[in-house]
């Protein structure tokens, strides 16, 4: 197969309180971005990436994919308003001959070769699309507007998904270009009839979010 990465990269990083886009806030000595690319570029399932980098930041993005070495990037381009624009201007950059994109998010830095390996394998079973989670252990509940309960959601069958997330291009495509809007691109191929699989992921694939989500995934390195 053909894989092709699209490494979003466009959070703004508001919540964590910076003055810069969330890909380059300090995961130890260097942004965090750095992680991410790395690993990707070392990954043997993976043939080529491409870079979605925060609107402004493309030049800061490229010279650091390069000062890490990273042969296997072959484009840069501006996220979007949202990330589904991200993944989409992302997705043009995808050569029509790859097989497989896989889709994953730069603030969740810790990806491994084994998780990109589990969430390829089933497309070959005529899967559409494949992600991987955990089940969720804690009590959910539906909270009002008043802080009120609402409702007990039974936690049985439910999972936190995460990415990297993997699906034969054309569905891919077909999901973006349909403009619906979700918050990972499962729901867009789901919306789309998309047939998607869960794989067991990672506990360490924990996405960035405040400055102890950075230190907790810098002792995790």
């Amino acid at each position: 197969m053909s894989v092709w990465a699209i490494l979003v990269a466009g959070g703004r990083g508001e919540r964590l309180g910076l003055d810069r886009p969330k890909a380059f806030a300090k995961l130890g000595e260097e942004p965090l971005l750095a992680e991410p690319l790395r690993r990707l570029e070392a990954c043997p399932w993976v043939d080529a990436i491409v870079l979605v980098a925060p609107p402004g930041w493309e030049e800061p993005a490229i010279l650091l994919a390069e000062e890490e070495g990273c042969g296997k990037v072959q484009a840069c381009v501006a996220g979007g308003e949202t990330r589904s624009d991200s993944v989409r201007a992302g997705l043009a950059e995808v050569p029509a001959d790859a097989l497989v994109v896989l889709v994953h998010d730069a603030a969740r830095p810790l990806v491994t070769d084994e998780v990109v390996e589990r969430v390829l394998a089933p497309l070959s079973e005529g899967w559409d699309g494949v992600v991987p989670g955990l089940p969720v252990g804690d009590t959910l509940k539906r909270v009002g507007s008043g802080g009120g309960v609402e409702e007990t959601v039974p936690r049985d069958g439910l999972w936190a998904v995460q990415t990297p997330q993997a699906f034969t291009a054309d569905i891919l495509r077909r999901a973006q270009a349909s403009g619906a809007e979700a918050t990972d691109c499962a729901g867009l191929v789901e919306a789309v009839g998309g047939r998607v699989k869960v794989v067991d992921g990672d506990p360490r694939l924990l996405k960035v979010t405040s400055e102890a989500d950075l230190e907790m995934v810098a002792g995790w390195r």
